[in-house]
């Protein structure tokens, strides 16, 4: 029987990579963002994923980022796609090896917010209200690097401020339990709500 739904399918163009791994090279080619989005639709796919460097790189000024976002926008737009979500990516710059959100020096804390919100700007002109989080390095391999108590604080605080500064976007976790991190914060996470704020409790649960 049909149940009336409908479905549309979304995949990030990371996927379509050089095909290297962590102990390994590149297998083949990069390619090139525009080419790529314009291979969805021939493989029936409806949207995009991003990072929100997949969309325009991290030092980028504002006014570029702005007139970047604005390309992409209608490169989708062009070939008939959305973007579902926007992530920002905390675990490969530099400032975020130890942690985005729950970093121990607060000027690496306060990066981490910083470029959240600039995901936050990206996703809002590029028509999406979904954020996702993935909690890369809000861990660590050594227990007695960091208070895990209050690393779950600033994972908490971190979400409040997005939400403050925007409160129509929806804070989406995806969470790994060992990905990449031996000891991850909040390995579990769910939502009263579709768009309830995801608030991660000092069990590593949430409510």
């Amino acid at each position: 029987m049909a149940s009336g739904k409908s479905y549309r399918f979304t995949f990030g163009p990371w996927n379509i990579s050089t095909g290297a791994d962590p102990f390994g090279p590149p297998v083949r080619k990069e390619v090139e963002f525009a080419a790529k989005i314009r291979e969805y639709k021939k493989l029936g796919f409806d949207g995009i994923q991003c990072h929100d460097d997949d969309v325009v790189p991290a030092d980028w000024s504002l006014q570029a980022t702005q007139e970047g976002v604005a390309k992409v926008k209608k490169m989708l737009s062009d070939e008939g796609l959305f973007c579902e979500f926007i992530a920002p990516r905390l675990w490969e710059h530099p400032d975020t090896i130890d942690g985005g959100y729950t970093a121990n020096d607060p000027a690496l804390r306060r990066y981490a917010i910083e470029r959240s919100k600039r995901a936050v700007d990206i996703a809002r002109q590029i028509g999406t209200q979904d954020i996702v989080l993935w909690l890369a390095r809000e861990g660590t391999y050594i227990r007695e690097a960091k208070d895990p108590i209050a690393a779950g604080d600033r994972i908490l605080e971190a979400v409040d401020t997005l939400l403050k500064y925007d409160s129509k976007i929806r804070i989406l976790g995806e969470m790994k339990p060992n990905e990449p991190m031996d000891q991850a914060y909040l390995p579990l996470w769910a939502t009263s709500s579709p768009c309830a704020t995801a608030r991660p409790t000092r069990r590593g649960a949430a409510y």
